[in-house]
């Protein structure tokens, strides 16, 4: 049988080098099918995006005890360390399991938005970013506007005349008697009274004394001497000739409490 010739070496095929990667960003783009040849499709999508700035908020309120009524609040939106302006923050309060928005405002260049709040009592507050196409949603902790009770209110304005002296038939605001005393500080909260003790206890509501709070009338020496209940077993009067308005204890054990509303 002849010998057949030996077959000469097949050259390999060429194997391209990796491509060196560009420094521009590489797009993706899609492909379809048409008899076996690939065409890229118009309009491809980048295959990558901007990514959100991360933002953070903030909000604070008035800083003290405020009156029954309408509260300030401030919120400041930052971004990457900056200030971030014209954009809306909320106000929100806690309802059920979630928060409810009660307010809202718009950022300035300081990245600062005020509003106010309406409060009757105590009221938590937290401040909420939505978030935009450049920026992240974000939100604020809370904090507490803290609102005073009548009965806090009346023991300030109580405390503010702290060694007037006493003086029979005074009214104030220099010198007082007791009833004059309690007369004068509920008139300055928009309550008037008589000047007359037992005429005070029969307006006030009666309390029974486990229930007193401050603020609360306090009658002593058959309905013939009056203080205003401060906690702890103490009140602030104004006792006698020769005495200046003060806060001290409960001198006897058989005071009535009464509440003016």
């Amino acid at each position: 049988m002849p010998r057949s010739k030996n077959a000469r070496h097949v050259k390999p095929a060429y194997r391209p080098r990796h491509a060196r990667p560009s420094q521009a960003p590489a797009r993706v783009v899609a492909v379809t099918a048409a008899g076996g040849l690939l065409f890229p499709v118009a309009n491809a999508t980048s295959a990558y995006a901007e990514e959100q700035q991360a933002t953070s908020v903030r909000v604070s309120g008035p800083g003290q005890p405020v009156q029954p009524g309408s509260a300030p609040a401030a919120m400041r939106l930052i971004s990457d360390g900056h200030y971030v302006s014209g954009q809306p923050v909320e106000i929100q309060i806690p309802e059920g399991a979630g928060w409810r928005t009660i307010g809202k405002g718009s950022t300035n260049t300081e990245g600062l938005a005020r509003t106010s709040v309406a409060v009757t009592r105590d009221t938590r507050i937290r401040a909420h970013y939505r978030g935009a196409s450049s920026t992240t949603p974000a939100t604020s902790s809370s904090v507490v506007i803290d609102v005073e009770t009548f009965g806090q209110r009346v023991l300030a304005e109580a405390a503010r005349h702290n060694g007037k002296p006493y003086q029979y038939g005074a009214v104030g605001p220099n010198a007082f008697d007791c009833s004059g005393f309690t007369r004068y500080v509920f008139g300055q909260l928009g309550r008037s009274l008589p000047h007359n003790a037992a005429a005070q206890r029969d307006m006030a509501q009666p309390i029974a004394r486990a229930n007193v709070r401050v603020g609360d009338l306090v009658f002593m020496d058959g309905n013939g001497h009056v203080g205003i209940y401060a906690g702890n077993g103490m009140m602030w009067d104004s006792p006698r000739a020769g005495r200046t308005v003060t806060k001290r204890a409960i001198y006897s054990s058989t005071y009535a409490v009464g509440r003016i509303a």
